[in-house]
């Protein structure tokens, strides 16, 4: 920021400079004034005195001449003669010229002139163009001066006069660069006349001014005063204008002093928003109603568009005739501030709906247990008021059973800093006397010291929960026990079903051996179909029984390589596979897995059986292999898959369903409809899915999932193994 004693400098530096050249262009522009009029009038005169002549001779040639071509010649050649004679003898300048011309036709016909046209003579100039600008004004018959275009194309000053009696035009003219010459010399010598003027005043100005000495120590001692300030303080002249500013409010509108002086305050640096507020309050200390106003909070607009919030102070400023000149400001930023206490006001007011509006209950705690706070979801899950419980601590409302325990994990997590939180599953009391479970978490909140200052409890009401679980576990209960005692009964009933059939089948092989002769044809064939019959019953009495001891035995879970499983049913099916020529493919190698061998092996036995069974293609085949997620490759799925007749999509759900068919008769063999349900459940019982998909006439494939384990060895189980027919329920 420039100094005052610079500023003061610099004013007079200015003041002077614009004096003297104000002086000299006064004085330079009144002398090339004057050199134009009496260059005129030197012109008019030689114009004037040259025409006089031409008269004179034009009529001696009247009077004593008899006109004819040849002393017409001469006198124009005895007349161009004396002209030039006399105008050597003039003072005429360097490029002055006298032009006589006449008009033929459209064309202006110089026939006389001096040194730029004495070897072009005559010369014709088009009277439409804009050269010989004063020779066409004499031509049209007028007389007098002008700054124009002669025949060259120059610009020249001239006079110009028409004679009527012979027709012609007279120019006297010199160039308007040699009558300007003389005055741009004088201008140079005058300028640096100024010049000198200006710099040995400028250097008296600056060196012998103490005033300004002076007033530059004052000024420098108090804008260190204001920039020391913690706050902006300003000057505003009577019209609101900025005169003066400290650093500190410099940094709060973000400008620098120069950019800020003469800035009108409330239309340049207050927000649009408090503009109206601004002036008002401002007009109140400049009319004079106020003398001060303290704490107004504003909005003022930074250099860069970006708005602060500043309290300002502002108090009038009168000269010694008590007359109000302007106004002192001050400010303080209190941006920052304002913010936090609108941060903390919205935390405030979202934690208040969020407490409020919770869908569990709230509450603060005392260390001594009274109840200091508290949201209406507690007040909704205990029945009372929120008075009511106000009144009450949590001991009171706490089941007895669970007092002593709530107390001690309370006295925990006081104790120990580095615990956090607690939860736990507990009963109130509600307001009816009545007990209510709820999901109860305590946080502690500590002081700065660590000391404990409240806790935070927060219950979920799980009474629902807990009726439900109560209800589950006995239907849960019971379930287990029905289901026990069907698989018993299954079992027992398919055990003990054994023995009878068989002895049917043996009587009836029996009798036919015996007796057969004597039953006759009729009576052996129904004997034969009872022998079936009985021998059908006896494979599904075997089918249940399996399926049976699947859900009762446990599984003797240990590494299994499924290469070798699957070799050796290939090894135990081979015969049959090759009677039916049936092609087994295993793509790649499959991998060793943890599960039960024996359930294993019947779960591709059965597969494999049924791939080979359903299958009416003359080349047949079967696909045994394993696939992997493309989202998991840790997941492993197998498969068994065929080109047999497939299944329609109807049925694609009863495959797995116990005893259930898809072919009537003896079609494709004298399965029970068992083998699909067996596998089900051995892949279950290893925790596995297993699915299939199907078109009918392209073949079907099953797949199967099983879930890893680590190795187990066999459980032994609490019932009776399969020998112990006739087990008491």
């Amino acid at each position: 920021m420039k100094s005052d004693k610079q500023k003061a400098a610099i004013v007079s530096v200015v003041v002077l400079t614009v004096a003297l050249c104000g002086l000299m262009s006064m004085t330079l522009w009144l002398l090339y004034r004057t050199t134009l009029r009496l260059e005129q009038q030197r012109l008019q005169e030689i114009v004037h005195s040259h025409a006089v002549l031409i008269e004179e001779f034009f009529h001696v040639q009247e009077q004593f001449f008899k006109p004819s071509a040849g002393q017409e010649q001469t006198l124009e050649s005895v007349l161009t003669s004396v002209l030039n004679s006399h105008l050597h003898k003039q003072c005429f300048g360097k490029s002055g010229e006298f032009l006589i011309a006449r008009q033929e036709n459209e064309n202006i016909i110089f026939w006389s002139g001096q040194e730029h046209l004495s070897n072009s003579l005559p010369l014709s100039v088009p009277k439409q163009s804009s050269l010989a600008e004063p020779m066409r004004l004499a031509l049209s018959g007028k007389n007098g001066t002008i700054a124009g275009t002669d025949y060259r194309g120059k610009t020249v000053l001239a006079a110009f006069r028409w004679v009527p009696e012979m027709h012609i035009g007279l120019v006297a003219k010199i160039d308007l660069a040699e009558v300007r010459q003389p005055l741009l010399r004088t201008t140079a010598t005058a300028s640096g006349i100024v010049l000198l003027l200006i710099l040995g005043g400028s250097a008296v100005i600056l060196r012998f001014n103490p005033f300004l000495h002076r007033l530059e120590e004052e000024k420098s001692r108090a804008q260190n005063y204001l920039d020391i300030a913690g706050a902006m303080i300003a000057v505003l002249d009577k019209y609101g204008r900025l005169k003066l500013i400290n650093r500190q409010g410099c940094e709060m509108l973000g400008g620098q002093q120069e950019g800020l002086i003469g800035l009108f305050w409330v239309e340049h640096c207050i927000q649009f928003d408090d503009r109206q507020r601004g002036s008002s309050i401002l007009q109140l200390l400049l009319s004079g109603t106020k003398e001060q106003v303290d704490g107004i909070e504003l909005q003022v607009q930074r250099v860069d568009g970006t708005s602060r919030i500043i309290e300002w102070s502002g108090r009038t400023l009168r000269d010694r005739n008590e007359q109000i000149i302007g106004v002192i400001c001050s400010g303080a930023d209190v941006t920052e501030r304002r913010q936090s206490e609108q941060s903390l006001h919205d935390a405030k007011e979202a934690f208040q709906a969020t407490f409020e509006q919770a869908a569990v209950g709230i509450a603060h705690v005392a260390p001594d247990g009274r109840l200091l706070r508290i949201n209406r979801k507690f007040c909704t899950i205990l029945g009372y008021t929120q008075d009511e419980l106000l009144k009450k601590t949590i001991q009171e409302i706490t089941h007895p059973k669970h007092v002593e325990h709530s107390y001690a994990k309370a006295k925990e997590l006081a104790a120990k800093p580095d615990l956090t939180t607690y939860a736990m599953e507990k009963q109130y009391l509600r307001r009816d006397s009545s007990a209510v479970w709820v999901n109860h978490t305590v946080s502690l909140v500590r002081d700065g010291q660590g000391r404990p200052q409240y806790y935070i409890s927060v219950i979920e009401d799980i009474q629902a929960r807990k009726e439900i679980e109560v209800a589950l576990g006995e239907r849960t209960e019971l379930l287990v026990r029905s289901n026990k005692e069907l698989d018993d009964f299954a079992y027992i009933a398919s055990h003990d079903l054994k023995e009878p059939l068989r002895g049917i089948m043996s009587y009836s092989t029996f009798i036919l051996e015996d007796y057969g002769e004597k039953l006759g044809g009729d009576g052996r064939d129904r004997l034969k179909v009872m022998g079936d019959l009985a021998g059908r019953l006896a494979n599904l009495t075997d089918d249940l029984l399996s399926f049976s001891r699947v859900g009762r035995l446990a599984l003797a879970c240990h590494q299994v390589d499924l290469n070798q499983l699957v070799a050796d049913v290939l090894a135990t099916l081979r015969v049959g596979l090759e009677e039916d020529k049936v092609d087994v493919r295993i793509p790649k190698v499959l991998p060793t897995i943890v599960c039960d061998a024996v359930r294993m092996r019947e779960v591709y036995y059965n597969l494999i059986t049924n791939a080979a069974r359903y299958n009416d293609k003359e080349e047949k085949w079967i696909e045994i292999g394993v696939l992997h997620r493309w989202n998991d490759l840790e997941q492993q799925i197998f498969y068994v898959c065929d080109n047999g007749i497939g299944i329609r999509e109807r049925h694609l759900s009863k495959v797995f369903t116990m005893f259930k068919r898809l072919h009537s008769g003896n079609k494709y063999g004298h399965g029970t409809g068992a083998g699909l349900a067996i596998v089900k459940k051995i892949i279950e019982r290893h925790e596995g899915n297993i699915w299939v998909e199907s078109e009918e006439g392209e073949g079907t494939a099953f797949f199967f999932t099983i879930v890893q384990k680590s190795d187990c060895g066999v459980w032994l189980e609490n019932i009776a193994d399969e020998s112990s027919a006739g087990i008491s329920l």
